[in-house]
């Protein structure tokens, strides 16, 4: 007995469909008209999002990355109960974090900087720093202290782009809820 599977036979093409009219057995496909069309879109679409991914992020995912650096910190210092500082370099546009020694130690000469701190993108810098220990910072650098019993220094963070367009990035001292302001320069 030979099964109904052997008998059938299974056409496969390469593009386009079968016309199943007999006299006519052309493959239907995409003209060339569409396809110019279709690549046409695609290319205006990649021109868009190209210079985005580029130019390294704008300042609104800069802020985002630093605010969850702001809440990794914050939230390493309360369980783990020790002191933890997030550290900003303004003459390289770096910031990192690293556990502190004590509280009450302000001098991070002996904070350990990693091999690898986190970089603003081109374009983008830190314009200033205003915490409580150091006041205004413009060049150098500053760290905002983030103590064990769920507290922070308060800190305002300003980025800043090369339009000149700025973000501040306010820390709470009792929550560490971050607050996002505009300003025009």
């Amino acid at each position: 007995m030979v099964s109904q599977a052997g008998k059938a036979k299974t056409q496969i093409f390469k593009a386009g469909t079968l016309n199943n009219n007999r006299r006519c057995k052309r493959i239907a496909g995409f003209s060339l008209v569409e396809l110019v069309v279709v690549i046409f879109v695609l290319i205006l679409m990649a021109s868009v999002v190209y210079p985005k991914i580029r130019s390294g992020g704008d300042l609104k995912t800069v802020s985002r990355q630093v605010i969850g650096t702001i809440q990794h910190a914050y939230s390493s210092a309360e369980s783990e109960k020790q002191p933890y500082r997030l550290h900003y370099d303004l003459t390289y546009g770096e910031y990192w974090v690293s556990a502190a020694p004590t509280a009450v130690d302000n001098d991070a000469s002996q904070d350990a900087k990693p091999d690898q701190p986190r970089l603003l993108p081109s374009g983008i810098k830190f314009s200033k720093i205003e915490t409580m220990h150091f006041g205004a910072v413009v060049v150098g650098r500053a760290f905002t202290n983030f103590y064990p019993i769920g507290r922070v220094e308060p800190t305002v963070i300003y980025l800043q782009n090369e339009e000149h367009e700025t973000l501040s990035l306010s820390i709470n001292p009792l929550t560490a809820r971050v607050t996002v302001s505009s300003h025009a320069e």
